[in-house]
């Protein structure tokens, strides 16, 4: 019985439709949220600070810290656990922030750091009121 109904799906149309099913599961797995990865109802005490830089072939690189009085220093902004790599990957981790969180974008005249160009600015912004974060967009 079971050699039956491996050879039924043997054939190339089942073989197709098995794949295409298995595809259409693993799309719709992509889109839930990673267990654990809800949003905080409460947002940050002194919001985010998001820094901005090139890695050494040019592709963006940011970070998202807690907001705090204190000037932060570059090695702690870049360290390897605090980057998130492209524009692309910055987007989704606004949608891990709170509704309405505090996203300030400023480097404080911090060496090693930069802002892009005002068409990835426009496009972070836009995503960032998608994701009901207000950021706070350098001058």
């Amino acid at each position: 019985m079971m050699l039956d109904a491996v050879k039924q799906i043997s054939t190339p149309v089942h073989m197709r439709l098995s794949l295409l099913a298995c595809q259409s599961v693993m799309c719709a797995l992509l889109l839930v949220p990673p267990h654990g990865q809800k949003r905080p109802r409460a947002k940050a005490f002194k919001g985010v600070e998001l820094y901005s830089w090139t890695d050494s072939e040019g592709a963006w690189v940011f970070a998202l810290l807690p907001g705090t009085n204190r000037l932060k220093t570059e090695a702690e902004i870049k360290k390897k656990e605090n980057r998130i790599s492209g524009v692309k990957e910055l987007e989704k981790r606004f949608f891990r922030l709170a509704e309405g969180e505090q996203v300030f974008w400023f480097h404080r005249g911090l060496k090693g750091f930069a802002y892009p160009d005002e068409g990835v600015l426009a496009d972070l912004a836009s995503s960032a009121r998608k994701a009901k974060v207000e950021l706070k967009r350098p001058p």
